[in-house]
């Protein structure tokens, strides 16, 4: 993942995910601005699925897109805020 990119408090990062958890795929954007905040949430909300043996890595996620937070529900812009992200489920 890139370390550069997006306007500290106005832009989120769009950290594409795909993760094999017991022979089907879970696909999820990570919105930060770090690669460290975006591991550390993609495996807290792999875990929270009931996961936990699974570990996602720099080699499941790429960059795809910036999109302004303003987009964003207000729940997930304050978690932005607060705790560097949030995570976007998707369809596999």
């Amino acid at each position: 993942m890139p370390a550069n990119g997006g306007g500290a408090h106005g832009d989120g990062k769009g950290i594409d995910t795909w993760v094999e958890v017991g022979g089907a795929m879970l696909h999820f954007d990570v919105m930060t601005q770090e690669e460290g905040t975006a591991l550390k949430l993609a495996n807290e909300y792999v875990a929270a699925l009931g996961h936990t043996a699974v570990k996602v890595t720099a080699q499941e996620c790429r960059f795809c897109h910036q999109e302004p937070l303003a987009m964003f529900l207000e729940a997930q812009q304050r978690e932005f805020h607060t705790v560097g992200g949030f995570i976007v489920p998707l369809p596999a």
